[in-house]
Parts: C-alpha cells; sequence; structure tokens
C-alpha cells in the first residue's frame, strides 16, 4: 500500500490531491489536519500522529482512522488497538528497533512505522546468510500471524527520514524492494506527480501506487486483473489495467482501462457513460486491482 503523507507546507496541486484522495489512506502529521483535510480530499482513511496532549479517543470517534503514537508513548487503554500505530524511530542499530517493534509493538497496535535513513533501510532489506532473509521481511511475517479485531492483519510501514531541504529519497526500486519485503510505503506526498519530469525529483504516481502496493502480473502480457465494483461493492465487471491505464485514471478521475484490442480505454468517453472513480485498491496478494466507481 501506498501512504501519501501530508504535513501543513505541504503544497500540492489540485489535480493531485484529487488522484491522492482515491489510494486507501493518507498520513498527516497532526490530527486536526487529518480530520480538516480528510474531509476536504475526502480521504477514504486518514492517519495522522498524536500527542500525549490529544484526546485520542474524541479524534478516532470525530473521524479519525489510525491514531499513531510515539514508541516511547502510553497507547490509552480505551482506544481500539485495531485502530493504532506505534512509531519507530531508529537511531544506531535499525535491527534492535525492528526486534523491538517485533516482540512488542505489533502485539498491542494495528500497525508498526519504522522511520529510517536510506542506510538503514538498505540494512534492513538486507538479507542475512543463516535465514536467507531480511530483518524487514522477518518483522512482516510476525505481524501477518497477529489479528486485532476484524481488521485483518498487523500492518507494517516504512517511512524514510527526509533530509533537510530535501523530499525525501525514495524511489520505485526502493518502493518495489520494500514491497517485496511485506511492508506499506510511506511517501511525501509532494515527492509525487501525476507525470514524471526530466529532474527526477518526482515519482510518477502510478509507478508509486504499483511499485509500493507490490502489485504483479502472472499474465504474459503483463496486464494486471482489474475487478469494477459501484459504491455498494456490487460488482460490474472485470476489466484489465497497465501502469499507463492507472496513469490515465488517476490523471481523469475516471475509469480508464486497458483493452487486450485497443489499447487505453476511456470507458463512456464516446458514449457518454463514464464512470466518476471513486477508489483504487490492490487485493491482498497483489495480484488484481480493484477500481471503485
Amino acid at each position: 500500500m501506498l501512504v501519501p503523507k501530508i504535513t501543513p507546507s505541504t503544497t500540492i496541486a489540485p489535480e493531485l490531491s484529487r488522484a491522492i484522495s482515491l489510494l486507501p489512506a493518507a498520513l498527516f502529521t497532526n490530527a486536526a489536519d487529518a480530520l480538516a483535510l480528510a474531509d476536504t480530499m475526502t480521504v477514504t482513511s486518514a492517519w495522522a500522529d498524536v500527542s500525549s496532549n490529544d484526546n485520542v479517543v474524541d479524534l478516532l470517534n470525530s473521524g479519525l482512522s489510525v491514531a499513531i503514537f510515539a514508541a516511547d508513548s502510553q497507547i490509552p487503554a480505551d482506544c481500539d488497538k485495531a485502530r493504532t500505530a506505534i512509531r519507530y524511530t531508529a537511531t544506531n542499530d535499525v535491527i534492535a528497533v525492528i526486534d523491538q517493534a517485533t516482540a512488542s509493538g505489533i502485539t498491542c497496535a494495528g500497525a508498526v512505522i519504522l522511520e529510517l535513513t536510506s542506510e538503514q533501510l538498505s540494512e534492513a532489506t538486507q538479507k542475512d546468510a543463516a535465514s536467507g532473509s531480511s530483518a524487514l521481511s522477518r518483522l512482516t511475517k510476525a505481524a501477518d500471524k497477529i489479528l486485532l479485531g476484524t481488521s485483518g492483519p498487523v500492518r507494517v510501514l516504512v517511512e524514510l527520514q527526509v533530509s533537510v531541504g530535501g523530499i525525501g529519497s525514495w524511489t520505485v526500486d526502493l518502493l518495489s524492494q520494500v514491497a517485496k519485503d511485506g511492508a506499506d510505503v510511506i511517501v511525501p506526498a509532494d515527492a509525487l506527480a501525476l507525470s514524471g519530469d526530466d529532474s527526477g525529483a518526482h515519482i510518477p504516481l502510478a509507478e508509486a501506487f504499483v511499485a509500493g502496493s507490490g502489485l504483479t502480473s502472472d499474465r504474459a502480457d503483463g496486464l494486471f486483473t482489474t475487478v469494477v465494483v459501484d459504491e455498494q461493492r456490487v460488482c460490474l465487471g472485470v476489466v484489465y489495467s497497465s501502469i499507463e491505464s492507472i496513469a490515465a485514471a488517476f490523471t481523469a478521475g475516471e475509469g480508464v482501462y486497458w483493452s487486450r484490442r485497443r489499447g487505453l480505454w476511456h470507458k463512456g468517453l464516446t458514449s457518454g457513460a463514464t464512470q466518476t472513480l471513486v477508489g483504487i485498491n490492490v487485493d491482498c496478494d497483489s495480484d488484481a486491482l480493484c477500481f471503485r466507481v
């Protein structure tokens, strides 16, 4: 899952804001912004960092989806644990931090967030000779075995620490590596764009979505099976998507797919029966898409 991060200083174009609202979740740096902006952007699920001064239960009752606590904070006993996350900021020993998240974090919250430098991420995703697996993949496998309520397995998310004056150093390859290890990714919203640019400062949203979701295809033509449903989750049909058509769907805010005969297919563009896109998600096996229209 790709989770854009929005701060008070984040400036994004209305078109990109609309496209981000189609994603399953967005993260905000404080709860007040989350409640205000999530309503404006119609974000499906709003996550936000909270402090000891916040009335977290009231925030959750007011529409906040997930409250994020620092690792040294106490989660209130009356909080729905499935709607909480614990943020771990690695200092020197990233493996020790991951071990801490494995030993305690995944058993008492619905998600854990690892805030790492690029070097620490490289270490976390490095396979060791003894187990043949990385520390990050071992954490996600352990989290996948734990269920809290009806919300599904505990999630693991990775956020890169932002350098001074920078917008982060995510690349499509890094996003793919983290997704391959079973974790979700938090990417600054201002590091994304509806299309790429020559400077390389922005990652195209469609590419980030596919890479960060770990989306794969088992088809020879590389297309992604796409189930289209309405807002009541009634299935309207099965079509196919490509990275190009996903990018077009984000840009148009409408159902755009890939026809195996005609190529790029903007549903209803000729007839007028277009589909207003409400949300885009990836299935649990990361090999199919769901478009909600």
